[in-house]
């Protein structure tokens, strides 16, 4: 089912190691394409259309499902200002468009507005003891240091809302199953944050060395002089 849910979801119990016999989430998240204001007409041009970051979030949902066990859900996080100002510059519905996708998938949608809420539905949005993480996929704007919600956004080439390494301790530790699948499909991820993320949680997260092209209709690839690392 998708639609708006509360965040601020509270579990008291103590965070966990995992097993297999025990439910997972399979989480995906969709960071935020920037506003054609700001990347019209540059040689590098950033996110010419808007569903960028969806239609390749689907891809790996959809890729997820063929999967998907009966005891895993799979949810959807997707970085709401970003399509809302996108959606006004070009005077489109978006955000009906991504409910409808989430729905066609079937689905959990969560929005989040900001990094807090991103950080806070990771910890708690499930009971992490009962119900790990073990899967976690990441489209959007990235840098070697962080992940960028809303790069180009609200001012050209910034970001207001971004994941830098150094907050990753912001993230429990025990949220994720021991042999948890972990992945972001941003630029330049490999070269700083996938360390950081390893030495944090002692799982390993695959990241691009160079950066990531979205203009498939399917799955981000790398550049030509890009590689895959962990």
């Amino acid at each position: 089912m998708a639609g708006s849910y509360a965040f601020f979801l509270l579990f008291p119990n103590a965070y966990g190691g995992s097993n297999e016999d025990k439910p997972e989430e399979w989480i995906v998240v969709s960071g935020g394409p920037a506003l054609r204001f700001f990347e019209h007409g540059k040689a590098d041009s950033h996110d010419k259309y808007w569903g960028n970051f969806i239609r390749a979030s689907v891809a790996r949902i959809e890729q997820l499902q063929l999967s998907q066990p009966k005891n895993v859900e799979i949810s959807w996080l997707v970085f709401r200002p970003a399509y809302l100002r996108r959606a006004q510059e070009e005077k489109l519905d978006i955000l009906s468009q991504i409910i409808a996708q989430a729905d066609a998938l079937g689905v959990q949608l969560f929005w989040f507005d900001t990094k807090e809420e991103l950080v806070n539905y990771l910890n708690f949005g499930k009971d992490r003891k009962r119900e790990p993480i073990g899967n976690f996929d990441y489209f959007g704007h990235s840098n070697k240091a962080c992940f960028m919600f809303d790069y180009s956004s609200q001012f050209d080439n910034l970001s207001q809302e971004f994941l830098h390494e150094k907050e990753l301790s912001l993230i429990e530790k025990k949220i994720f199953t021991k042999k948890a699948t972990i992945k972001s499909w941003g630029c330049h991820s490999g070269e700083f944050f996938s360390q950081r993320w390893k030495k944090r949680f002692g799982i390993p997260m695959v990241g691009a060395v160079g950066k990531t092209d979205y203009t498939s209709a399917s799955l981000p690839f790398l550049s030509k002089t890009g590689r895959w690392t962990q």
